[in-house]
């Protein structure tokens, strides 16, 4: 519906107009009337609107000087031109001045002031459609040139790339080089899981399209810079140094308007565009030593990293033996001891890499799970603590100090489910459930039919298996589910769809979210561990 406004001195003209324009229906709205140019005016001001019917010969404010105004601050309004005969010269002037139609008053027909109207309505409904398209079209455009600028800059600092390489990705993109200290730092979303697993922001393409915003506005004030989204909550950052003003106010900004805390690595000012890979490695190694961190401080630099020993070094080394006998014993308190005493070693010496500390404690996870095994048991059945199993924490924590705390919390809830399952036989009906369900991790499988066919209801049954193994139906379904893809992931000849489907998951993506539910890593990550190409 197009809006209208009528502008005429005779009050007999204007009731005419609004006599033949019907007030019914849906392409026309009558916004108003007014009398003088000045009134026509300040209504345009007020109220939005689309065509204009006007009076040339009006006091205080005629329709040629209205139409200058309308022409120079609403050049999409048409106007409509009333005159008289002897006003012909005026009327040449509005059509020079852009307006749509003009009609003498005297000769003014119903069916042809409609008609007249309905083609200059058209007309403009064809101009905004195009106009919308037009508005798509660049916005695509120009999301898809964003997208490919920065898939491009992701792969020259993911991977190292030839001088020619950098070179044309500049000139494609026409990004001005940054030359002598160029800084890359990567920045972290803290807890990026858990913030997804919360739904606060709905998705995590929303949850990075806001977090990437406001860290653009704040970096725009410190000059020219390139900024561009990774995997898994992270970002990247090209500047020339110095660039801690800018990293403070990020953290405050995110942290004061969207409640998030960010951790960042920054390499040390390497010269030009050309070593990109390099000081993108330099901002990783940077932002991995946080993993020592305890106090506020989330921001790393390249250069006040510790020299780090070699990974054979015995500094830190887990004593593997004195592990199982204190796991053996059950001393609990003696067990949190040590991991006390392991964590502030570590802390105070800082000289090896948080990957390979981050190995260590996957041995100490690996002597809870040979003392389960050999108890006919398995960790992946212990109960969860803080909704987490002990790989996938071991893999994802942030800092040592979480790490330690969530350790500390679960070894009592492991104690106590050794307490409770060790070496112990269960009924002749659970170990039939069992038996099938090993037989069929393949297919689908329903708790209802398993529970039919030993003659007991789905409820009974559900109570029966938790109190005699520790753990639902559907927790120990996807535990043997998991426990065979980590073998079927060892042969690098099964894909990963495959291995998805031999372990009864028809969606290889849901199959990925649930493996590093309980390993901290996907799949694909996993194999390359266990096959050496990390």
């Amino acid at each position: 519906m197009l809006r209208l406004l009528i502008v005429d001195d005779e009050i007999l003209v204007r009731i005419g107009l609004k006599t033949i324009i019907p007030l019914q229906g849906d392409e026309f709205e009558i916004i108003g009337e007014a009398a003088t140019g000045k009134e026509a005016l300040a209504m345009l001001e007020q109220t939005p609107c689309d065509i204009v019917l006007t009076d040339i010969r009006m006091p205080d404010m005629d329709g040629l000087e209205l139409l200058k105004h309308i022409h120079e601050r609403w050049p999409d309004t048409k106007t409509f031109i009333l005159s008289n005969h002897s006003d012909f010269a005026y009327v040449q002037t509005a059509l020079r001045l852009g307006a749509a139609e003009y009609m003498i008053k005297l000769e003014i027909e119903p069916e042809e002031l409609m008609r007249k109207l309905r083609d200059v309505r058209q007309k403009m409904l064809g101009e905004r459609e195009k106009r919308l398209e037009m508005t798509q079209l660049e916005s695509k455009v120009n999301r898809y040139g964003r997208e490919v600028k920065e898939k491009r800059l992701r792969e020259l600092l993911l991977h190292p790339a030839t001088r020619r390489e950098t070179e044309e990705w500049l000139s494609e993109f026409g990004v001005p080089t940054l030359q002598a200290e160029l800084t890359v730092t990567l920045i972290r979303i803290d807890a990026y899981e858990r913030l997804l697993a919360a739904n606060r922001f709905q998705s995590e393409r929303l949850l990075q399209f806001t977090v990437a915003n406001v860290l653009t506005e704040i970096m725009k004030k410190y000059g020219a810079g390139e900024l561009t989204p990774l995997d898994h909550g992270m970002f990247a950052v090209m500047k020339e140094a110095p660039v801690l003003p800018m990293l403070e106010e990020m953290e405050r900004a995110v942290g004061t308007f969207l409640k998030l805390s960010l951790s960042f690595g920054v390499s040390r000012s390497n010269n030009g565009m050309y070593r990109l890979h390099y000081a993108y490695m330099e901002a990783r190694e940077a932002l991995e030593h946080l993993f020592y961190r305890t106090g506020d401080s989330r921001i790393m630099q390249r250069e006040a990293l510790p020299e780090y020993k070699a990974a054979s070094s015995e500094s830190m080394q887990l004593d593997e033996a004195q592990w199982n006998r204190l796991i053996e014993e059950k001393d609990e308190a003696g067990m949190r001891r040590l991991l006390d005493d392991w964590v502030e070693d570590s802390l105070v010496a800082m000289n090896v890499p948080p990957v390979v500390l981050r190995e260590r404690w996957i041995r100490l996870a690996d002597c809870f799970a040979r003392c389960l095994k050999a108890e006919g048991a398995d960790i992946y059945a212990v109960t969860l603590h803080d909704g987490r199993y002990p790989y996938h924490v071991i893999r994802q924590a942030e800092t040592l100090v979480q790490l330690r705390d969530w350790f500390s919390g679960w070894i009592p809830v492991f104690l106590e489910y050794l307490k409770r399952h060790g070496r112990g036989r269960w009924r002749s009906e659970v170990q039939t459930v069992v038996a099938r369900i090993q037989e069929r991790l393949h297919l689908s499988l329903k708790v209802s039919e398993l529970a039919a066919e030993i003659g007991f209801t789905e409820n009974y049954l559900s109570i029966l298996f938790k109190k005699e193994t520790g753990e639902t139906i559907t927790d120990y379904i996807t535990r043997m589910r998991m426990k065979k893809a980590r073998e079927l992931l060892k042969d690098p000849e099964i894909k990963i769809y495959e291995v998805s489907g031999k372990v009864g998951y028809g969606d290889p993506n849901h199959f990925s979210r649930s493996f590093k539910q309980m390993e901290g890593m996907y799949p694909t990550e996993f194999r390359k561990l266990v096959l050496g190409k990390s």
